[in-house]
């Protein structure tokens, strides 16, 4: 009998335990084990389907996707298809993709029709610019170069390992950053999606691997840069906006 617990309670443990990530990552996130994997926006089939949607509809309609907790144990998602429309309804999700009701619109349908508890609703996507607030007083690291005319990523590797350079950019429009070496600067925003940068280095320790040099090297490469932020990630134009590079919120 006591073994047959034993067997029961890993059982149970396995089934509920969350999936690993995908090595290969398009969406970023950063939250909670939600419906038992660790990365839903790439783990779960529907889910995912619906952000690659979302990001075809971007600079046209804002659309942003939540995790929530409702009848106090259960997770689901709230997805709102047109964030910028005068009706606004969003719809409301189990894990496995089921439509389970709706919520805001003109009826102004509250959270508390379907038990979903407030303080669980957490955004995870948006398709759509924040304010240059964002930006400002976070750590920022670099997850990817990417050349728009020849279609090619890079993720700063280190033979199977990726190496981690962070920016951080001080509402005093001082930057500072690292990954080998200590990197400091100032920056500037013009208008809500131009920045400038002027960043260097203030230790000399040699890179072997020089991405360290190719991001700085980036950053400086353009009198201005235009930027864009969702949430947590940032890209940041260069080389007359025919690259970019990937930044995800790490703090």
């Amino acid at each position: 009998m006591k073994k047959l617990f034993h067997i029961i309670l890993m059982l149970s443990l396995t089934l509920t335990a969350c999936k690993k990530d995908k090595t290969d990552l398009h969406f970023d996130y950063d939250g909670p084990c939600h419906c038992g994997v660790e990365n839903p926006l790439e783990d779960l089939e529907w889910l995912h389907n619906t952000a690659e949607e979302f990001e075809s509809m971007r600079d046209k309609q804002w659309a942003s996707i939540s995790i929530c907790t409702y009848d106090s144990t259960k997770q689901g998602f709230i997805v709102n298809p047109c964030v910028n429309c005068d009706d606004g309804m969003q719809s409301f999700f189990d894990c496995g993709g089921n439509m389970l009701g709706n919520l805001g619109g003109f009826a102004g349908i509250p959270l508390s029709t379907y038990n979903i508890i407030p303080a669980s609703v957490r955004e995870i996507y948006r398709n759509y610019p924040d304010t240059a607030a964002t930006l400002v007083n976070k750590r920022w690291q670099l997850k990817r170069f990417f050349d728009r005319e020849t279609w090619t990523g890079e993720i700063p590797m280190q033979g199977n390992n990726p190496i981690h350079f962070w920016l951080y950019f001080r509402n005093d429009n001082t930057v500072e950053g690292g990954g080998v070496n200590q990197l400091n600067g100032s920056y500037a925003f013009y208008e809500q999606d131009h920045i400038y940068i002027n960043i260097g280095t203030t230790t000399e320790i040699y890179d072997a691997t020089g991405w360290e040099e190719r991001m700085v090297n980036a950053l400086n490469d353009a009198t201005i840069c235009d930027v864009e932020y969702y949430g947590r990630t940032m890209r940041i134009y260069y080389d007359l906006n025919r690259k970019y590079m990937d930044f995800v919120r790490v703090d």
